[in-house]
């Protein structure tokens, strides 16, 4: 059969496309040319015409045969259908060979013709051009399911970009929903890319207004009318209920605006105004120096030798424990430094034994009783931050120190460090490297200003504002202050660990 002739643009009324198996040229062609053959205009190669457009079209290109074969007893026998495939190879291993009559529905209109008149570079074409077109199908499918991916998350930042405002306007929403339908992307999943996008806002700005360790009452009216403009219920976790108390009880404090629950019954006397603080259940360890092995190793002989458990209370003169069966208790002057760890919280003491109280600081109770220990006790500001290292070592070496102090006493996000070429002064940082942290008592927009440079001098950016407006007074004060790269956030901004 003698190719079709193929216009590549042919536009007439009632043509169907068909895209060339092998290299996908879009060709228009009339109905009375499907299933011919014909020469595609780009590739050349010889195809047969199918509206491949959609659906599967293996049955346009596969053939079924019938032959025939003499036995000496049976006379002709009729042997079929078998397909193209298996024709060729039998052809091929000469099982069927001129003189053998063959027909094919496809291909011969069902007739008996000798084989002789079998043109099987046909044959072969087809089952060529039926393999070309499954790799075909399979890269439509592949492009049509990453267009698929990319059109969603061009919708999802199309949301999140609307839903900045605290909410999707009729003018938003009407762009959304045209673009969702031109892409094929049903209302039901509109909807839920909303409520998702919503959901993973609030969260957003619930991490940022706690990144710094202080809820400050703007942040939660904030964070309070984006939920209710959303829509989106707030639901937190224990931890993250934990986190919201250690970080609004931080704004008290360092505010001055701290006022201590009113205190169960205590079982001991209170001295002349003194005041219970706080109060939380704990196990009372002293850290002995000792020369034979007794309690929980910290290191060279240091240990952990436990007193007894019950409650322990925090007052403006002491903390006291009372146990089922043991008391002890020590001045609050005798304190030089406390700090909190994942597993308790360490008075160190310049005078007597120093105290471990033992406890998970993922609890409330025992978190809050930390923190306001250590402000009370340092008299300096504090951040709500969950500690991450553990005071007892899991893996203890005869030289190992009975305490680490290799955390950082607060951590800060640095602002402005995308302005200018600080962001890229930033990335050539990696954790751990030291940079400075340089009053700027002069500058015109804010007098508690604090700059962030690396050692080469280069800024990097600021201190918030917010935080700047306590911590530069302790660096006023002459405070031995270092700082480094703590860490880079999700968003890429630069944490410095600040020690003292």
């Amino acid at each position: 059969m003698p190719d079709a002739q193929i216009r590549s643009n042919m536009m007439n009324d009632g043509t169907t496309v068909f895209h060339c198996s092998f290299c996908e040229k879009p060709i228009r062609f009339r109905p009375d040319q499907q299933g011919q053959r014909g020469r595609c205009p780009s590739c050349k190669r010889s195809v047969v015409l199918v509206p491949n457009g959609r659906g599967d079209v293996e049955e346009f290109l596969s053939s079924t045969w019938f032959y025939q074969r003499t036995r000496i007893l049976r006379g002709r026998e009729e042997i079929g259908p078998i397909p193209d495939t298996e024709f060729l190879e039998m052809v091929q291993k000469e099982h069927i060979t001129v003189g053998d009559p063959v027909k094919s529905p496809q291909m011969t209109k069902g007739q008996w013709v000798d084989f002789s008149r079998i043109n099987l570079q046909s044959v072969s074409d087809r089952i060529e051009q039926r393999l070309a077109e499954r790799k075909r199908r399979e890269a439509v499918e592949l492009r049509r399911v990453k267009v698929g991916q990319e059109n969603r998350q061009k919708l999802k930042r199309g949301i999140r970009s609307a839903l900045q405002g605290g909410g999707l306007s009729s003018r938003h929403r009407q762009a959304i929903e045209k673009f969702a339908i031109e892409a094929g992307i049903a209302e039901s999943e509109i909807q839920e890319t909303i409520a998702v996008e919503s959901r993973g806002l609030v969260r957003e700005v619930f991490e940022e207004a706690l990144q710094d360790g202080i809820l400050e009452p703007s942040e939660e009216q904030r964070l309070s009318q984006l939920a209710v403009s959303l829509g989106v219920e707030l639901k937190f976790s224990h931890d993250d209920r934990t986190r919201i108390a250690m970080s609004q009880l931080a704004y008290a404090l360092n505010c001055r605006e701290f006022r201590p629950e009113e205190a169960t019954e205590v079982p001991f006397k209170l001295k002349n105004n003194e005041q219970v603080l706080a109060e939380c259940s704990a196990k009372w360890f002293e850290i002995a120096d000792l020369k034979r092995p007794s309690g929980i190793p910290l290191g060279g002989d240091y240990y952990l030798k436990e007193f007894a458990d019950g409650d322990v209370f925090l007052t403006n003169k002491q903390v006291s424990m009372v146990g089922e069966l043991r008391s002890k208790k020590f001045p609050l002057a005798s304190v030089s430094q406390v700090r909190r760890y994942a597993d308790g919280i360490h008075f160190n003491r310049s005078s007597g034994k120093s105290v471990f109280l033992q406890g998970d600081m993922r609890d409330k109770e025992i978190a809050c009783f930390a923190l306001i220990a250590e402000h009370f006790c340092s008299g300096e500001p504090v951040l709500g931050f969950h500690p991450t290292t553990t005071f007892v070592p899991q893996d203890v070496e005869s030289d190992t120190k009975p305490v680490a102090n290799d955390y950082p006493r607060y951590t800060f996000r640095v602002v402005g460090d995308f302005v200018g070429n600080r962001e890229s002064h930033a990335r050539r940082l990696q954790e751990g490297d030291p940079v400075m942290l340089v009053r700027e008592r002069n500058n015109v927009h804010d007098e508690n200003a604090v700059a962030v440079y690396n050692l080469d001098r280069q800024q990097l950016g600021y201190l918030k504002r917010e935080v700047a407006a306590w911590f530069a007074p302790i660096m006023d004060r002459g405070k031995d202050v270092r700082a480094n790269v703590h860490c880079f956030n999700s968003h890429g901004s630069l944490i410095v660990g600040v020690f003292l």
